[in-house]
């Protein structure tokens, strides 16, 4: 089930009221979540349920384990279980990439072989609740987790459906306690939750189809065939392509979490604004963004160990991100340029703040910093690294303008920018109409603007981005 299907909103109805209806039996109502958790992830597969729910239980029993300091063995079951999570990783994800990477090193030394192929399913939403787990594992060792949580409770905070495919990553002991005694008992700021739900749906179903269906796909996949302005639009095009399907997501999933009375954590924060590529990072998918900085690059040693060592943690916890995203070459090279772009900033701190000090200086910062980031992306979206250089080289081919190029898309791609730009002012806005409106003008409001994002949205639309990671 997908977010914008019917399906789905049928899905949700039934277990909204459920959720508000079991409220004063804490246990038969977190056991009901955890039951429509495990329907909604077994609709895509009932093999991938079997995987979640194994998983969670064998991260339960180590996690105890070292909350527990077993034998005084809490160290050891901490690498045990984190070599678990990611050996199922591994194979799930990244065995191809290690088996052809063999074959081809075993063939440099002159020997030919075919290692074993391994048809495994590509499980959906898998390193997202690998995070989960291996965060919970970790936090247990620190210290962070008081109370050893009850199975059931365990299992649906790795499982807990509108976060379990795409984020955000809630933290354990952020959304362990919105569990006890029975949860939330009143909803914060519905309208909030409506709104986002608004704004999810209007960037999923309206701007990236239309943009990805009307530029990006196109020439991304033929650079050749198209102009330096027609590309350069593409380029542009793909910048709110990603933001607006991965922060649609997180609208949707904050939205209908916040209407069964659980608060989750932002995710994004106006990225694209941001001064430096520092900055950049705490604003876009903060949840990831501190994952990775709080399990990868602090446990590397951080910025303790001088700035060269800074330097080298920052490209290995940021090309670890860009492999993350997916087996290829593509997206390790991503990932490089980020790590490597963050520690030309941290070595030249001085610049950074002497920028940061003015207006002007402001602004050549955050252009810098845009431009950077777009250029990025280019590697992140394309196959290979090649064809990123191929787009990039095409950028400067000379030839300005051709026959694909669409003043509605240029246009398209103004409106996309313009919303970024008062995304929160929009959501306020969207916030306080309702809030004004009397109940009955307002279901006639939340009815008429979701037939007419769904009347308005394609029948067949491209499935989230972070589906495939």
């Amino acid at each position: 089930m997908i977010f914008f299907t019917f399906g789905f909103l049928a899905f949700f109805v039934i277990v909204l009221a459920f959720n508000w209806i079991l409220k004063p039996w804490p246990r038969a109502w977190r056991l009901f979540l955890l039951v429509a958790s495990y329907y909604f992830y077994s609709v895509w597969d009932w093999r991938l349920l079997a995987s979640l729910a194994a998983l969670s239980l064998v991260n339960y029993w180590i996690g105890k384990a070292i909350h527990a300091d077993f034998d005084g063995e809490k160290k050891f079951f901490l690498k045990f279980g984190i070599a678990c999570n990611l050996l199922v990783l591994a194979l799930f994800k990244y065995y191809d990439f290690f088996r052809l990477l063999a074959e081809a090193l075993l063939q440099k030394m002159g020997i030919t072989t075919e290692l074993p192929l391994m048809e495994l399913m590509v499980t959906a939403g898998l390193s997202f609740y690998l995070f989960k787990m291996i965060s919970f594992l970790a936090d247990c060792y620190r210290g962070k987790i008081v109370k050893y949580p009850a199975p059931v409770d365990l299992a649906l905070y790795f499982a807990f459906f509108p976060q379990l495919l795409s984020g955000p990553i809630a933290r354990a002991n952020d959304f362990l306690p919105q569990l006890a005694a029975g949860g939330a008992k009143t909803i914060d700021r519905p309208y909030r939750y409506f709104a986002l739900l608004m704004s999810g749906l209007f960037k999923k179903l309206l701007v990236v189809n239309y943009l990805a269906t009307n530029i990006t796909d196109d020439v991304f996949a033929v650079p050749q065939n198209h102009g330096s302005i027609v590309v350069f639009l593409a380029i542009l095009a793909y910048a709110l392509v990603i933001y607006f399907d991965l922060s649609s997501y997180t609208d949707m999933s904050i939205g209908f979490a916040g209407l069964m009375g659980f608060a989750s954590p932002a995710n994004f924060d106006s990225p694209y604004a941001a001064l430096t590529i520092q900055e950049f990072w705490r604003k876009w998918h903060i949840t990831l963004s501190d994952w990775v900085r709080d399990y990868i690059y602090i446990p590397l040693g951080g910025s303790r160990k001088g700035k060269l060592r800074q330097c080298l943690n920052l490209v290995v916890a940021m090309t670890a991100m860009g492999f993350w995203h997916g087996a290829t070459w593509h997206y390790v090279f991503w990932g490089f340029l980020q790590g490597a772009a963050l520690g030309f900033v941290a070595v030249f701190s001085g610049l950074k703040n002497f920028l940061l000090s003015s207006r002007p200086g402001r602004f050549i910062s955050w252009l810098a910093t845009f431009t950077f980031v777009i250029f990025a992306w280019i590697f992140f979206r394309v196959e290979t690294v090649e064809d990123g250089f191929t787009m990039i080289g095409q950028l400067f081919s000379g030839q300005r303008l051709d026959e694909s190029f669409k003043l509605y898309v240029l246009i398209a791609v103004a409106v996309g920018f313009a919303f970024l730009a008062f995304e929160k002012r929009i959501l306020a806005f969207t916030e306080r109409l309702q809030a004004r409106m009397p109940l009955a003008l307002w279901l006639v409001f939340l009815v008429a603007i979701f037939s007419l994002l769904f009347r308005a949205g394609s029948d067949t639309l491209p499935a989230f981005i972070y589906f495939s990671f």
